[in-house]
């Protein structure tokens, strides 16, 4: 009876870890795309924070085809934190396919009010003691995006194509009193063009664990005012 549970067992971390490696498999090919590749989706210790649900959606998306000026990013944090301007990031790394070295580009995000239309396509539960704030790509900062688009759709054409990946990123956070110990799960989505939803990219990621431990103090001051 041990011998047939342990079989039973070994057969189902066989099957989970082929699923785990079938996601694993699916993200890197998401991450090898730039043409249709919005958001890198978090791993935190080994789990995955981006709904199976939200992957057909971010393949579909066309990085350059898209309208950095209507793009929006959702970000629910618990109430005791905000984000100031350039707290939250976008992340671009690209390179010439066949090459070593990449580039990094960063694009400072700017909180803007919730539009009631906003509102309607944030279609996701009030939850107790968190709050919800929309953000956009500096208008400055759209300029560069549509260079940027352009270089890739060239490098489409006459060669050697670019490659690379585009990721959302809290950099810092500021805390209104003591942070509470354990985990700080926090959610972000993105609404790629103008009449689009919000979709989910991360759901209850843990700043502790994407600020690592060590750097929580430099990384969260307290809030002034």
């Amino acid at each position: 009876m041990a011998d047939s549970f342990l079989r039973g067992l070994f057969a189902r971390s066989r099957r989970a870890s082929h699923r785990n490696l079938q996601v694993r498999q699916m993200l890197t090919l998401i991450l090898s795309r730039f043409i249709r590749l919005l958001v890198l989706p978090l791993f935190l210790s080994g789990c995955m924070t981006t709904p199976v649900s939200s992957i057909p959606k971010l393949m579909r998306l066309d990085f350059l085809t898209m309208n950095f000026e209507h793009v929006r990013v959702g970000l629910q944090l618990p109430t005791f934190l905000s984000l100031r301007a350039g707290d939250a990031v976008m992340i671009i790394r690209s390179g010439i396919e066949g090459v070593k070295d990449r580039t990094v580009e960063t694009f400072e995000l700017i909180e803007e009010d919730m539009s009631e239309a906003d509102r309607a396509r944030f279609s996701v539960k009030n939850r107790a003691g968190w709050g919800t704030t929309v953000w956009r790509i500096k208008p400055e900062d759209v300029a560069r995006l549509t260079v940027l688009q352009e270089k890739v759709r060239r490098s489409r054409i006459e060669g050697p194509r670019i490659r690379g990946s585009t990721e959302i990123e809290i950099l810092r956070v500021c805390a209104a009193g003591t942070l509470p110990s354990g985990p700080i799960y926090f959610s972000t989505y993105i609404k790629p063009a103008e009449n689009e939803d919000y979709i989910p990219m991360s759901i209850d990621a843990d700043l502790v664990k994407v600020f690592g431990a060590a750097q929580i103090a430099t990384r969260v001051s307290r809030c002034e005012g």
